[in-house]
């Protein structure tokens, strides 16, 4: 997701894995629950996966993505190797889609997934800047997210510790709810 590399030129199909403490530290300080299936539709590598199955023993994962994805086979998942954006809705409910869309497509994830899952709580890691743009008025018009949980530290996407110019924040949609806020993540980790 990392776009403005400071000049690095963009990693292929978007792709750029999200550290393990991004996900522990905001599911651990902010996001408790029990959910029964859990769908990550932009998995990558699967490093969000693995957090989590870490944070939701009981729960069904299901792993999908456009990209052949061998080590979360071993993550006890169950992996969908296919396009979200294309893929008809799943055949059992999910509970909670979490992901860290590609920046490129991730209005379209977005929104397949508020329309397809409208049951399911939506979580997405998106720069700050995602709310900005005269494109997007009309998306969060029909589409506002309930609350934004930023980070502090602005996160290595590289796994070189080098980090963007970019800020970054957890996105929450919950199901039937209209209420709005900002929620400010100080996280313990430094990315």
């Amino acid at each position: 997701m990392s776009a403005t590399n400071r000049g690095s030129k963009r990693r292929e199909s978007d792709f750029y894995e999200t550290p393990h403490d991004v996900v522990h530290d905001f599911l651990e300080d902010h996001f408790k629950g029990k959910y029964k299936v859990i769908l990550e539709p932009c998995c990558g590598s699967g490093n969000m996966v693995r957090v989590l199955r870490e944070h939701f023993p009981e729960s069904t994962i299901i792993a999908q993505d456009i990209l052949p994805v061998a080590p979360i086979r071993q993550a006890n998942v169950t992996h969908c190797e296919s396009d979200f954006l294309t893929e008809p809705a799943l055949s059992t409910p999910v509970d909670l889609i979490f992901t860290n869309p590609p920046y490129s497509i991730a209005e379209k994830v977005i929104r397949k997934a508020l329309m397809t899952y409208p049951d399911a709580t939506v979580v997405m890691l998106l720069r700050l800047d995602f709310l900005g743009s005269q494109e997007r008025f009309e998306f969060w018009k029909r589409h506002p997210v309930n609350c934004i949980y930023p980070l502090a530290c602005r996160p290595s996407f590289t796994g070189d510790g080098g980090t963007d110019s970019n800020n970054y924040a957890w996105f929450v949609w919950y199901p039937g709810r209209t209420d709005q806020r900002i929620i400010p993540t100080w996280g313990r980790a430094t990315f």
